[in-house]
């Protein structure tokens, strides 16, 4: 169970930096989301907000997997061990790009931003490779290839 609860964060705070471009884009601010106590929260204090809650997820993602059991490798199972930071950047700007065009189109944005952030999640859910999320680099993060002895990656 803590597992699936760890794949949903990891999914959830990897897209979140999506949604903040998304809603950035097409001007929706807290105070559009209808909390009173943030009536005044424009351009600038929502996307500090919004930046906090993506670094929060974060920290929980974190969190959570300090809780998930830990795998042990022999000693020289592996052949090469290979920062991977680079080669995720790319489609993480994909999402961007994909929330940025969606927040340009006219009526069918928000629907078509939802069908588009659904598809997305599914796939990032069910595929380990991208779970990426910039905001663990800012934490101190790196993600690596390691290359097994059976030349598996």
């Amino acid at each position: 169970m803590i597992n699936y609860i760890f794949k949903m964060f990891l999914t959830i705070s990897s897209l979140l930096l999506s949604i903040s471009v998304y809603f950035i884009a097409k001007g929706i601010y807290i105070s559009d989301l209808g909390y009173p106590l943030f009536n005044n929260l424009n351009f600038i204090p929502s996307s500090i907000v919004y930046f906090v809650i993506v670094i929060v997820f974060t920290k929980i993602s974190l969190l959570i997997s300090n809780k998930i059991d830990s795998e042990q490798f022999d000693e020289g199972s592996f052949q090469s061990v290979e920062i991977a930071n680079d080669a995720f950047l790319p489609s993480y700007l994909g999402y961007f790009f994909v929330s940025l065009s969606a927040a340009s189109l006219s009526n069918t944005s928000n629907e078509t931003f939802i069908f588009v952030f659904c598809i997305i999640s599914v796939f990032i859910f069910c595929s380990r490779i991208s779970y990426f999320n910039p905001v663990f680099l800012l934490l101190g993060y790196n993600f690596f290839y390691m290359v097994t002895n059976n030349n598996l990656k």
